[in-house]
């Protein structure tokens, strides 16, 4: 059974990058075109905050190394590259909410 909790109290604005986080982890919160995606906040290459790096249509490039992620799937541009980690969310009332698997 699945339990959503509230991780931000108000949507990210378009092309924002929102940080949280959930159970430890650091994440983030993007809003695209008004399609939110949410995924762990460090490139998986390297210990660095994905926010730091630059957000443009469903993509997201590390700042330190230039890898591009895709939020859609988590798929690096590179191979070799593990992949980002998303989480399911949702929104309600402007707030975000994550999907926890109980």
């Amino acid at each position: 059974m699945a339990q959503w909790i509230e991780i931000l109290d108000k949507k990210p604005k378009l092309g924002e990058m929102l940080e949280t986080t959930f159970k430890g982890e650091d994440l983030f919160v993007a809003n695209v075109n008004d399609e939110l995606f949410c995924a762990k906040n460090k490139c998986p290459h390297e210990d660095i905050k994905l926010t730091l790096g630059c957000l443009k249509n469903k993509t997201i490039r590390c700042s330190l190394h230039g890898f591009i992620f895709n939020l859609t799937n988590g798929k690096a541009n590179e191979e070799g590259i593990d992949d980002l980690i998303l989480y399911p969310i949702k929104e309600l009332n402007n707030k975000i909410f994550i999907k926890e698997d109980l």
